[in-house]
């Protein structure tokens, strides 16, 4: 049996965005602070806040919500 791959729900646009890093077993936070500075900077300043003296995946990771799908994306 293999392990699901994760995928990420934006929780503002509803866009998935496939962040997961399986080596790291840990989400891509660039990627997902990426897609957030781009679309979303207005809802991005309260995370940016805590980020100063949080770690940037923890924060950014709540601003999704965790999607597992099969490995063949079924």
């Amino acid at each position: 049996m293999h392990s699901p791959r994760k995928r990420y729900r934006c929780r503002f646009c509803g866009l998935e965005l496939s962040a997961w890093l399986p080596w790291a077993k840990a989400p891509n936070g660039a990627l997902l602070l990426g897609h957030l500075s781009q679309q979303h900077m207005d809802q991005l300043r309260p995370y940016l806040r805590r980020m100063e003296s949080e770690c940037i995946d923890t924060v950014v990771v709540e601003a999704y919500e965790v999607v597992e799908e099969d490995k063949d994306g079924i």
